[in-house]
């Protein structure tokens, strides 16, 4: 049995997490990340969201506090959110992934602080780009449309920070039905994605290959 297998067994079908963890961060969290935003009233270009994922990597006293060691499903705990930007720490254990997805209009900076994750984007005809994204490692960013996939790669839990503007009010989930069709179905920005649908098509782009 492969680890996409097993993964695809342990993780089908969850339900979403409880929605306190992803509507009301702790004051002090939410204080200590709003002090790092840039000062101005507008979106965040990809480049601020890049330098803004980095600069609370570089402080655990904002997201220790939010990790989730929890082999049942990815946690993902709200740091911060105003008008203009939602920031996240996401905490992974082994066999925990996204599936392939988009972002709808925000734009996306991403960082591991912890462990390591792997950001995969999907490649025709076939197949998928492997990033291993590791602390003080590269910074990923994508504008509004842009597809990929995170999964865990090491520790217990591995951890990574993710920062969307404007807020990230939907996300564009991929997924292949029975007659092998790819659609694009649109979800909550808090939804907890999750799909298997493309790599049972394709085990080449699976989160764990």
């Amino acid at each position: 049995m492969t680890t996409s297998t097993r993964a695809d067994e342990k993780f089908r079908g969850l339900r979403p997490q409880e929605w306190d963890e992803v509507t009301a961060p702790p004051q002090e969290i939410a204080d200590g990340t709003r002090a790092l935003l840039p000062d101005h009233d507008g979106d965040l270009t990809l480049e601020e969201l890049g330098a803004l994922v980095s600069a609370i990597a570089a402080r655990p006293d904002l997201w220790e506090p939010m990790v989730v060691a929890d082999p049942g499903r990815r946690r993902y705990r709200l740091m911060y959110e105003d008008h203009r930007i939602d920031i996240w720490t996401l905490s992974w254990m082994d066999g925990q992934g996204t599936g392939f997805h988009d972002h709808d209009v925000s734009g996306v900076g991403l960082v591991a602080a912890k462990g390591m994750v792997v950001e995969r984007q999907m490649l025709l005809p076939q197949g998928a780009s492997r990033v291993e994204m590791r602390p003080d490692g590269e910074v990923r960013t994508g504008g509004a449309g842009y597809i990929h996939s995170v999964a865990w790669g090491e520790g217990e839990p591995a951890v990574s920070i993710h920062a969307y503007s404007p807020s990230l009010l939907h996300v564009g989930q991929y997924r292949v039905n029975e007659q092998g069709i790819l659609a694009r179905h649109i979800e909550h920005g808090r939804q907890e994605l999750m799909d298997f649908s493309i790599a049972d098509v394709d085990p080449s782009r699976a989160d764990f290959s």
